[in-house]
């Protein structure tokens, strides 16, 4: 009786240390220890390692095999039904409209991994080809949808105030969807450095090298630099300084140049949505000086967020002559956008909620149409309007979210009546926009 009941006990304390550990052997190595202190017999060892083994195979960990090389892997995902009503002005008449009601669905799913020896790495897999978004429309026949590489990359830290990544990778930098949109993954390669100043300022530099058109180089034609890639090259310094537990201020200027522009032989429209922006001049005439941040602070039991975003293009005067084929825009405005926006509340259990709106104006030379937000004025140019969106937790992992969109134009009158450009519809392409959207998304 005695055996019997020491055996029982042993058993369940292995099964324990088996269920919350990596690995299995674990318990096995318990089993171990009271054999060598004598708590155990040899017989009595090995009959326990053999029933371990048997109890492992039945649990969930005893079917999910790692490499010994993975110290952690997380495995995420998500779903989206959106329903949503999308209506855009005809450029200069104002009588023309194109409107739609559609609904559209979208899946991710991912993985993190946490190597040894200071590396790690994800992967995510999306329903979309677009760089701005993974939704796709119902309606097409009950055809299937294709799943693609949204995400793949690999980051090796090797001190706590570095972190290096290079591959496809989310957007290292700190920013809003003026200038790039939140779906817009880039490739290439991230430098993340930041220091802890003091204890409540924390100061940091971000770089990345982004390849944004690849090009052969065999190619020749009259264009110069035709064969050469763009690339876009960035630079941030973010700085976080915490008043106190409630109040927080993030600040982070910052520039991007796009190298080789204009004669990429290769078309600008690299999103399958519309505006589809069929200049050739994707990357022409763009140095952005930016400066986006944020205060957050808490008051009556919520969370506030402040937040602002300013993008000025030091060549927008070229891009507008020479990609939009514009005379009449070339004040300082053109070259300008810059948002300005509110949030309160947050979502992250059951009963959750947020609110936030913003207004933003976005000049005809300011930003890349291909990058920033592509629901915005759906992503046209020379846009100004309000953009507010309402989520709300059902629960830990369904949430359900309402957004609505309107723009119109900045500034009237920049293309002169009765003329064409290859630029003028595809960037100029509304007097107005609107798009509002009811949508529920579960985390899995």
């Amino acid at each position: 009786m005695k055996n019997c009941l020491k055996y029982w006990m042993v058993m369940a304390a292995a099964v324990v240390l088996t269920a919350v550990s990596v690995h299995a052997q674990d318990g096995g190595a318990l089993v171990d220890a009271l054999v060598k202190k004598g708590v155990l017999t040899d017989q009595e060892g090995e009959e326990i390692r053999a029933d371990l083994t048997k109890e492992y195979a039945t649990t969930s960990a005893g079917k999910l095999n790692v490499s010994n090389h993975i110290k952690q892997l997380t495995l995420y995902g998500d779903g989206r039904w959106r329903y949503e009503y999308n209506n855009t002005g005809a450029q200069q008449s104002g009588t023309s409209t194109s409107y739609t009601y559609r609904a559209r669905y979208r899946i991710r799913l991912g993985a993190d991994y946490k190597f040894t020896d200071n590396f790690s790495a994800g992967f995510e897999l999306e329903s979309s080809t677009q760089n701005d978004g993974a939704m796709q429309t119902v309606g097409a026949g009950f055809g299937k949808f294709s799943i693609n590489v949204g995400l793949l990359y690999l980051t090796y830290k090797p001190w706590d105030f570095v972190t290096l990544t290079a591959g496809k990778m989310k957007n290292p930098f700190y920013t809003t969807d003026l200038v790039w949109d939140p779906d817009v993954n880039p490739e290439g390669a991230a430098e993340i450095f930041s220091w802890k100043v003091a204890d409540n300022l924390t100061v940091g530099f971000a770089a990345g090298q982004f390849q944004y058109t690849e090009n052969t180089e065999s190619t020749v034609n009259s264009a110069p630099d035709a064969s050469r890639d763009s690339w876009i090259i960035g630079a941030q310094m973010p700085v976080t300084y915490k008043v106190n537990k409630d109040v927080q201020l993030t600040f982070a200027p910052g520039a991007y140049v796009w190298t080789w522009g204009g004669n990429t032989g290769t078309s600008a429209t690299f999103s399958t949505g519309t505006p589809s922006f069929s200049s050739v001049h994707a990357a022409d005439d763009l140095t952005l000086i930016t400066a986006p941040g944020d205060v957050q602070f808490k008051a009556w039991n919520q969370k506030f967020k402040f937040y602002w975003d300013f993008a000025y293009n030091v060549d927008a005067k070229e891009r507008i002559r020479d990609v939009y084929q514009l005379t009449q825009a070339n004040d300082l405005t053109d070259g300008i956008a810059w948002l300005a926006g509110i949030k309160v509340g947050d979502n992250k259990k059951k009963g959750d909620w947020s609110i936030s709106a913003d207004y933003r104006q976005v000049g005809v030379g300011s930003v890349d149409p291909n990058l920033s937000d592509s629901e915005w004025g759906n992503g046209f140019l020379n846009q100004q309007g309000v953009k507010v969106a309402a989520v709300y937790n059902f629960t830990d992992f369904l949430t359900g979210g309402l957004n609505s969109y309107t723009t119109w134009n900045y500034k009237e009158n920049l293309v002169p009546s009765g003329t064409t450009g290859s630029g003028y519809s595809s960037i100029l392409g509304a007097n107005y926009t609107q798009r509002y959207q009811a949508e529920i998304t579960w985390k899995f």
